[in-house]
């Protein structure tokens, strides 16, 4: 999806949720709604993990905004899933009406520090550190934040240590460089 695509489908889903709220019945085909969402924020992810107009360290904190967006996501999912078993219907649908404008924001400083690239705006990578603390702050508040146990769970250690070796490495070399 476009960027535009992306808030229109964001704003697609906020309606959905608006609706199962009134009805007070959760949507499960909403899932895939999530999913296609889900998708399109590791696109994003991806896009800057092989950045390298930016600092790596602007580009880790916009990675790292998505990253937290789909985490956020994912609780979601798991969420809707067992909503009906759970007796989490419509509470779901509402607590996700919270999350949902905070993702869009997150996105949206993610995609124009995408579009800025070498004219990044130094700003905006604090803003949305700042952005990234008020959904986890929040989605924590409505149960949809993965547990720490939960958000390492799938984390391949031997790869994290390889990652960070490699991010310090590439650290190091930018200071070199900037001391010259």
């Amino acid at each position: 999806m476009a960027n535009n695509s992306i808030f229109d489908y964001i704003n697609v889903m906020r309606s959905d949720l608006n609706k199962m709220e009134n009805k007070g019945e959760v949507d499960s085909s909403f899932i895939a709604k999530i999913d296609a969402l889900d998708s399109d924020l590791n696109k994003m992810g991806l896009y800057w993990i092989n950045q390298k107009a930016v600092p790596i360290s602007s580009a880790f904190i916009f990675f790292s905004s998505m990253h937290n967006a789909r985490l956020v996501l994912n609780k979601m999912r798991d969420r809707f899933k067992i909503a009906h078993k759970d007796s989490d219907n419509p509470g779901i649908a509402c607590d996700s009406l919270l999350i949902m404008p905070l993702i869009s924001e997150v996105y949206q400083k993610t995609a124009q520090a995408a579009e800025e690239g070498q004219k990044l705006n130094p700003f905006l990578a604090n803003e949305t550190l700042r952005l990234v603390s008020t959904l986890r702050t929040t989605a924590k508040l409505v149960g949809l934040l993965p547990s720490s146990d939960e958000e390492t769970k799938k984390t391949d250690t031997e790869q994290l240590k390889k990652t960070a070796l490699e991010l310090d490495k590439k650290f190091v070399a930018s200071n070199l460089l900037n001391d010259i």
